[in-house]
């Protein structure tokens, strides 16, 4: 397959998978506010809007999560690249989302957008280090950066097994990525629903696809990361990784929607004080794995 032909149908691939994510964020998150908020029928006028900022953000938000796809194996020959640092370029790709919604936050310039961008940029140093270092996790014992490695490696124990510390702060923060329950002061309405505030029509329903794609891929790298990505009896391997996917998905939305909502203040105390000292003892924990030989071969 031609890499035209690869890109056009990564895309329709992942326009089916945000509309089945946004189904099931309306099962699960009705009546919330963030990043799963509905549309405005039409664009608020913003006669002091950046002629290029603004709109740039859109197209950087969709660029990083098509380029995130890239990366995620729905099968031992079933991806994008197989990249030999494909779990950091991941991570990489992705925090193109939150360079995108502050190029349009600073670029609408109103007092409630701004405010949004700084937010969502101290959410990034909020949850950024403790992400890392859950992933980091997986590749120690994996022994690789190749997301098909690190699914391989899991094919006689899955890491969530050795490592379900590294789990949990992969959900915490993975909530934290994708700016839902209880992270979503970003978009909240005390800031005016922050960017999604600014924007209307067509807009708004790519922001919003972008949004559920951001949510589908860090739930799907949580898959490769934890639960053995493609592997399992029975079902075809594209089957297995599609139903880890939307578990994860539902249960990390399910726990969001449980707690209260935080505010950016409290997201880099509880990131700081709590997540990343357990991120730094999940590494020792992992090391400690290593040299007992406990893990994959």
């Amino acid at each position: 397959m031609g890499v035209i032909a690869k890109a056009f149908a990564m895309a329709a691939v992942l326009l089916c998978i945000a509309w089945l994510t946004s189904l099931l964020e309306q099962r699960l998150l009705v009546g919330e506010a963030g990043a799963a908020r509905v549309p405005a029928v039409a664009p608020p006028r913003l006669p002091n809007r950046d002629r290029w900022l603004f709109p740039s953000g859109l197209a950087v938000a969709l660029t990083g999560v098509f380029l995130g796809t890239v990366v995620i194996p729905f099968g031992p020959s079933l991806i994008g690249q197989d990249l030999g640092i494909g779990a950091f370029y991941f991570i990489v790709v992705l925090d193109f989302v939150v360079l995108a919604v502050a190029l349009s936050g600073w670029g609408a310039n109103t007092p409630h957008a701004v405010e949004a961008c700084y937010r969502i940029v101290a959410q990034l140093v909020a949850y950024v280090v403790p992400l890392g270092m859950a992933v980091v996790g997986a590749i120690m014992m994996a022994k690789s950066l190749s997301t098909v490695h690190i699914v391989e490696a899991q094919s006689g124990l899955w890491f969530i097994v050795l490592q379900p510390l590294g789990f949990v702060l992969y959900v915490a923060t993975g909530l934290m990525q994708c700016y839902r329950p209880p992270f979503l002061e970003p978009f909240a309405d005390n800031v005016g629903a922050g960017v999604l505030g600014v924007v209307g029509g067509v807009t708004a329903l790519l922001w919003r696809l972008a949004f559920a794609g951001l949510l589908f891929l860090v739930a799907a790298m949580g898959a490769v990361l934890f639960l053995g990505g493609w592997s399992g009896p029975w079902l075809p391997p594209p089957v297995w990784m599609t139903v880890k996917t939307f578990t994860l998905m539902a249960l990390m939305l399910f726990l969001g929607r449980k707690l209260r909502p935080l505010s950016v203040a409290r997201m880099l105390a509880l990131s700081w004080k709590v997540l990343i000292p357990l991120g730094l003892v999940n590494v020792l924990a992992v090391g400690a794995l290593i040299l007992l030989k406990i893990g994959p071969a």
